[in-house]
């Protein structure tokens, strides 16, 4: 199977004999880059996910060029986390995939000595890569790294929710909520502009009113205004 691991357990769950999918002819080689792509693509990556992909797509042969251009992923962010992995700083590459820090300045990290690290976040800073909590969060990143090393190697799978028959309809549930409480607030929103569109409408038949616009030099409605006022004399009518 190519694509699609989540969408077969869920059928499974919901004890589906009979499950959609599409058959194509391809060799395992193309097969284990479509898969790659997909991953990469439908989700937000932790390190594992980003060490995994990226990495069998390196070992498969494919330039970091390719490698960008099948993942979407900046040339400049695919070279980072090559260079981080062959370095082994998978302390570094968990910071970059969680947000702390960006994967130029990671490099930068990994490149320097003790000394040169203080130089870099100082650079960082001032180009103003890192702020704020960030930059507290290189700096603790930093004192990490030079005391435990670079961090441990992903060893597997990251674990799995297992899915149920109750956890689906739960989700399922708490989508309908969501729409109906959307629709609840689209079903306000429309009264209350109807409201002002015809309050506005009302006002326009006032002399007193139009002649106070035009003493402010408010000769001309702003276009959706003038549209709104237009359909609802249309509807009227």
């Amino acid at each position: 199977m190519v694509c699609g691991q989540g969408r077969l357990e869920a059928f499974k769950v919901l004890g589906q004999s009979e499950i959609p999918a599409i058959v194509i002819d391809a060799s395992s080689e193309d097969c284990l880059v479509m898969s790659l792509v997909e991953n990469l693509a439908r989700r937000h990556h932790h390190s594992l996910d980003l060490l995994r992909d990226i990495g069998r797509l390196k070992e498969r042969g494919y330039s970091e060029t390719e490698i960008a251009a099948k993942t979407q992923l900046s040339k400049k962010y695919v070279h980072g986390v090559i260079k981080l992995l062959e370095s082994h700083e998978h302390r570094l590459l968990r910071a970059v995939e969680s947000g702390k820090i960006p994967v130029s300045v990671a490099v930068d990290i990994a490149d320097a000595d003790d000394v040169g690290v203080q130089r870099v976040l100082r650079q960082a800073y001032e180009k103003k890569l890192l702020r704020g909590g960030r930059l507290l969060a290189a700096k603790r990143l930093v004192e990490a790294r030079q005391k435990h090393g670079k961090g441990r190697a992903p060893t597997g799978e990251r674990p799995r929710k297992s899915l149920s028959v109750e956890s689906l309809l739960k989700t399922y549930e708490n989508d309908v909520e969501k729409k109906k409480v959307l629709l609840r607030k689209a079903s306000a929103t429309r009264s209350e502009l109807l409201f002002l569109t015809q309050a506005l409408k009302t006002l326009m038949t006032d002399e007193n009113f139009v002649t106070l616009l035009r003493a402010e030099g408010l000769t001309n409605l702003p276009k959706q205004v003038a549209d709104r006022l237009a359909q609802s004399e249309e509807v009227s009518a």
